[in-house]
């Protein structure tokens, strides 16, 4: 089913635009049959390497967050609101401005390196009391607020400084798929793939350790070594993802709550719904911005910030009670 929806999500994906495509058109473009020689460069060069994308950023977003939220035992979890993403977005812009790196390999290695590191300082200033209660919750959710909103403020400061990087301040800022193409889907996409794997050989370690720590270690776990690879998935996925799309936000907090409703708290089951739905997400809310503002577009960030900010403010009144 969630597969099913993936599909259909990428069918709109390919049909919106500037100016609307047929099905036909599409699946004559796909299976290069002779055809218009616009619409196939329009299909084949842009909306699927947009699509890709919106695929390959969701599905590593929403496995980071459901790694996030098992291992800190926090509802709240996700890459964008704990600061994950946005030490990944500081980082490629500080390599961008000052090295002048374009390369998506290069890029994606600092995206890895600025995600773990805002990670492990989210873990250091959150941590105190005992990990899933409520003051526990709260603690973590504010140290990722204020290390994102701080990473975010230098980003700014520096597209705002510098005239030749303005042009990618709401990308580098709030995140879209209007970026995606060829290289950075072919040298990412063995990025993510890695975190993924990690998350999936992870997953009944992770499940024992959100049992909690005495508990994980009655079953053989380090939690210390669980947690650190765990970390690493997340950077992978986040870091990745931040090279791919931006800084995109909410995605990794949703789709974690849909997926225990549906599959209940197992992480290996859960990512395997995880992924497509979070790719689905990310593309509904993408083909919505194009909608919405045609010919122009809205940016895909700020349409998950409008679903995704009342999801919010409802998980904290919850975790508050």
């Amino acid at each position: 089913m969630a597969f099913a929806l993936l599909g259909a999500a990428m069918a709109v994906s390919l049909a919106l635009g500037a100016r609307a495509l047929t099905l036909p058109e599409i699946w004559a473009s796909l299976l290069g049959a002779n055809g218009s020689a616009q619409t196939s460069a329009t299909i084949m060069d842009m909306r699927l390497m947009r699509s890709l994308t919106g695929i390959l950023t969701g599905a590593s977003l929403a496995a980071a967050g459901l790694v996030m939220q098992h291992l800190t035992r926090n509802p709240l979890a996700d890459p964008g609101i704990l600061g994950v993403n946005a030490g990944a977005a500081l980082a490629v812009v500080l390599a961008i401005w000052l090295l002048g790196w374009t390369h998506p390999v290069n890029l994606s290695a600092i995206a890895v390196c600025g995600a773990g590191l805002a990670a492990i300082s989210v873990f250091l200033l959150g941590r105190g009391g005992k990990a899933g209660d409520r003051a526990g919750i709260l603690r973590l959710t504010l140290a990722g607020v204020a290390v994102s909103a701080l990473c975010l403020a230098f980003v700014s400061a520096i597209v705002l400084l510098d005239q030749d990087t303005r042009n990618l301040y709401r990308f580098w800022t709030i995140g879209s798929l209007s970026g995606g193409d060829h290289d950075r889907l072919f040298w990412l996409w063995p990025l993510v793939a890695s975190g993924l794997i990690i998350a999936a050989l992870l997953a009944r370690r992770v499940d024992a350790l959100a049992l909690g720590t005495d508990t994980a270690r009655s079953f053989g776990v380090s939690a210390e070594l669980t947690a650190s690879l765990a970390l690493v998935s997340v950077a992978l996925l986040a870091g990745g993802s931040v090279a791919l799309a931006g800084p995109i936000g909410f995605v990794g907090l949703i789709v974690p709550h849909l997926t225990r409703h549906l599959v209940g708290p197992s992480i290996l089951p859960g990512l395997a719904i995880a992924c497509p739905m979070g790719g689905t997400l990310l593309l509904i809310c993408d083909s919505i911005g194009r909608i919405v503002a045609r010919p122009a577009e809205i940016q895909t960030g700020i349409i998950l910030a409008l679903i995704g900010g009342p999801a919010f403010l409802a998980l904290i009144g919850r975790a508050a009670r």
